[in-house]
């Protein structure tokens, strides 16, 4: 995606220099779009229908109070959002069965994991269950997994015994692992519909990589036929330009993505939000995801946003970030820093390095968290005895310090304005 995204915020950075929008420029603007989404290999068919859809449109006068570039921006946005998904799909909070489906090498056992620690971070007991008969050591994996992220594990390889091993565990979201193959065939399609008239879950997610861009498409049409599905969760989001592509060939097949694999680890999967996916794609940022993952008040969120930051908020995002990954993840949800060139040294921040970072912050005093620019040599000296690191590690975390909270300063509401290319952020794209 990382392409997609710098292509398109450069796009909309481009509109927002923009003085005038006469028809000969907005056809100019039409065209830099659709050049950004066949370059993601976005179907061409559905490409075209947006632009035209863009073109119809932007001859309508805007609202009072808002300006030509606004409603310019404002209309790409909603039509970007059409085409990767639409609506927003539910996802059920109580408990309820979910069957996994997808051919060989999709991450269905990872997906398995990540889905039980989704579910009991909102509060509901999960139980795992191996039903891939065919790969070798499926089910040791799928163990693996569930000792990871703390959820009881059921070999379901006979199936009419597990059933009745979970009648009595209706409390709990089940969430069942099929086999997969190179095709979907008939003994696949067989073995699927077996497992689900045994266990009747109510969902059926197909599993898509990302990387297979409209290709998706055939795969989601023949699974959605052969098995009903319910939903889709695309997997390695975080690691290819082609799933812009992978997402609106899913929309083509009428196949509603429920969940986005971001990671490796457990926790990296997302609820699939067009409004808010297509708001980071952007540059737009995105405050209710960054509010949902760090778990704080919107006062904290707002601070965070407008640089007004100390080593107290800093320290506690930091301790979230250990949770959550990678620290461009979350600053992407910041309005505004999309559409920023930032340094790399800046967010490339390992585990390790956290850790350290954690360790200075807890040896520095009350007044020295809240007032970092305070600690010149003779504090770092101390801060470096008392954390047991390096007195450059203490530099490294100040100087990084610095530089996030000059870039958030950046980010006043003029500019801010600027580089959303909208007037009111919360009114028009619910930040």
């Amino acid at each position: 995606m990382v392409d997609l995204a710098d292509r398109l915020r450069g796009f909309v950075g481009k509109i927002s220099a923009m003085v005038s929008f006469s028809d000969k420029e907005i056809e100019e603007i039409i065209k830099d779009l659709q050049r950004c989404l066949l370059q993601a290999d976005v179907d061409v068919d559905l490409v075209f229908k947006l632009a035209e859809n863009v073109r119809k449109k932007s001859k309508k006068k805007p609202e009072a109070g808002v300006s030509k570039r606004e409603y310019i921006i404002k209309l790409i946005y909603d039509e970007l959002v059409e085409i990767l998904g639409g609506k927003e799909s539910e996802i059920k909070l109580t408990p309820h069965r979910i069957l996994l489906l997808g051919l060989f090498g999709c991450g269905k056992t990872t997906v398995a994991g990540k889905l039980a620690y989704f579910y009991k971070t909102h509060g509901l007991p999960t139980i795992l269950v191996g039903c891939d008969f065919s790969r070798p050591a499926a089910f040791e994996q799928l163990e693996q997994i569930a000792e990871q992220v703390n959820v009881p594990v059921l070999n379901g390889k006979n199936l009419k015994e597990a059933e009745k091993e979970l009648t009595g565990q209706k409390n709990k979201v089940t969430i069942i692992d099929s086999a997969g193959r190179d095709a979907l065939d008939k003994k696949l399609v067989k073995e699927i519909r077996e497992i689900d008239k045994i266990f009747k879950p109510e969902e059926k997610y197909l599993v898509i990589p990302a990387e297979l861009g409209q290709d998706a498409r055939k795969q989601a049409e023949e699974f959605k036929n052969a098995v009903n599905i319910t939903g889709v969760v695309v997997t390695r989001m975080d690691a290819t330009a082609k799933g812009g592509a992978t997402l609106t060939a899913c929309k083509i097949a009428d196949a509603k993505v429920k969940f986005l694999g971001v990671g490796e680890k457990v926790q990296d999967l997302d609820k699939y939000v067009p409004e808010r996916f297509v708001s980071r794609l952007l540059g737009f940022g995105d405050l209710q995801s960054l509010l949902e993952k760090f778990k704080v008040q919107e006062e904290e969120a707002k601070k965070v946003a407008e640089g007004e930051l100390d080593l107290n908020i800093f320290y506690q995002q930091l301790v979230e970030m250990q949770k959550q990954g990678s620290i461009k993840k979350i600053v992407d949800m910041i309005p505004g820093f999309g559409q920023l060139k930032l340094p790399t040294d800046a967010l490339d921040v390992g585990e390790e390095k956290m850790k350290k970072w954690k360790y200075v912050i807890d040896s520095m005093t009350k007044e020295e968290k809240e007032k970092p620019e305070i600690v010149k040599s003779s504090r770092v000296e101390r801060v470096s005895k008392g954390s047991g690191t390096k007195v450059q590690e203490v530099n490294e975390l100040l100087s990084n310090f610095k530089k996030m909270k000059k870039m958030m300063k950046k980010m006043n509401p003029k500019q801010m304005k600027k580089f959303r290319g909208m007037g009111d952020l919360t009114k028009m794209f619910g930040g």
